[in-house]
């Protein structure tokens, strides 16, 4: 019988409650010739359904004390070249500085304990944190390295520090939307190591009936409380809704930085009775939201510091509750919203559109049921997480087996 594939799979923080997407890809990369042990770099559970996760107490990071030092003796090498990367350049952010000081500080104090048992590849999720640490472990214990390459990490600041070295020593690059490998692409990134798989869900839930009375419509959003998600433009929206008379209950559901001035805002802008924020919500809970609404609005664009979504996962979670979706289309979102067919793609920057098509999805069973039957087939066909998952795990078991015929 062949020996298991054996993919150390590293994550910033696992399991996370903003990153269902991931557990579900985990559920989903499990198999009898796939043997998957899950890093937590940052906090997150010491299991995970019955499966040991490898957590990173921060305390350890006193080890590089005698662990440097070992180093010098033994890969001297690369020991240099990781503190001459540390001294190059310029960081896109203080945070992202830290980050990688985390991902290289796990591999030097891990690199001989991973060493004496090495795994076949060494996966980041991220192309922070996780892929740093793969990076410099690749090179200690002398394994292949593969990374996810999302749109927070290509496009938010220029991109993740050191992020082409990254891309250009990975044998696979995982993105998860089209717009994310155009950018790659440009970048020079090799055509034939960047696999773009989806996310997906592990079940399906029940596809719900139109609710034919929709006065007043309900409309829903999901997504953490930052600019990128647009929702001072959501507001907006909200207004003019209100101002024209129709009638509607809106809830916006997670948290962030943005919390108090959104709250602010609606007040400001006399919907205290129309627009509910609820907070960040367990994955159980958020569904249920799902169930409630009639549509679902993502506002998404371009951050001041570049950053923007791909294709948000709770998009393809409304289309297969039967929600219809009207998006902008930055990002990846038309990758699953194809207008006037599965959703509708609106302006970024009039109002005045979104309130003229939510007062017709109002009245228009026929188009409300043609949107959501195309909405749920195109999750079945490209948004089923053991499907997509299956996917990458070829896609992993290629990589290993191609480093290995090029060495």
């Amino acid at each position: 019988m062949m020996k298991p594939l054996r993919i150390l799979y590293i994550c910033t923080t696992f399991p996370k409650l903003s990153e269902q997407f991931i557990q579900r890809e985990v559920d989903g990369l499990r198999s009898d010739d796939f043997e998957l042990e899950v890093v937590s770099l940052w906090g997150g559970e010491k299991s995970y359904k019955g499966d040991h996760i490898h957590t990173f107490p921060k305390w350890e990071l006193i080890a590089l004390l005698w662990m440097v030092p070992w180093a010098v003796l033994q890969k001297p090498k690369i020991l240099f070249a990781a503190i001459g990367k540390l001294l190059s350049g310029r960081p896109p952010s203080v945070v992202n500085f830290f980050e990688t000081l985390l991902g290289m500080g796990f591999a030097f104090i891990r690199w001989v304990s991973l060493g004496r048992d090495p795994p076949d590849l060494i996966h980041g999720i991220w192309a922070t944190s996780p892929v740093s640490a793969a990076f410099f472990l690749s090179d200690l214990i002398e394994v292949p390295f593969s990374m996810g390459a999302h749109a927070f990490d290509v496009f938010e600041d220029g991109g993740d520090w050191h992020l082409k070295d990254k891309l250009s020593k990975a044998v696979l690059v995982h993105t998860s939307s089209q717009s994310t490998q155009r950018q790659l692409m440009d970048w020079g990134v090799e055509t034939s190591k960047v696999k773009v798989v989806r996310r997906g869900l592990t079940d399906y839930p029940d596809f719900k009936p139109l609710r034919s009375n929709r006065r007043p419509i309900r409309i829903l959003s999901v997504g953490r409380l930052v600019e990128k998600k647009g929702f001072f433009y959501q507001i907006d929206i909200f207004k003019a809704l209100k101002r024209q008379g129709v009638a509607f209950n809106a809830r916006i559901i997670g948290s962030g930085s943005l919390d108090v001035s959104l709250r602010d805002y609606r007040d400001t802008s006399g919907l205290r009775n129309e627009l509910e924020f609820w907070g960040k919500l367990a994955h159980k809970d958020v569904q249920k939201q799902f169930v409630w609404a009639d549509v679902f609005l993502f506002t998404g664009r371009v951050s001041s510091r570049g950053d923007r979504d791909g294709l948000p996962n709770v998009i393809g979670e409304a289309m297969a509750h039967g929600v219809v979706v009207l998006t902008t289309d930055v990002g990846a979102t038309t990758e699953a919203v194809e207008h006037e067919i599965s959703g509708l793609v609106l302006p970024g920057n009039d109002e005045h559109v979104w309130f003229d098509s939510i007062q017709k999805l109002v009245e228009d069973n026929v188009t409300m049921e043609r949107f959501r039957t195309n909405g749920r087939q195109w999750v079945e066909e490209h948004f089923n997480a053991h499907k997509n998952s299956g996917k990458l795990r070829k896609a992993f078991q290629l990589a290993v087996h191609m480093q290995s015929h090029s060495g």
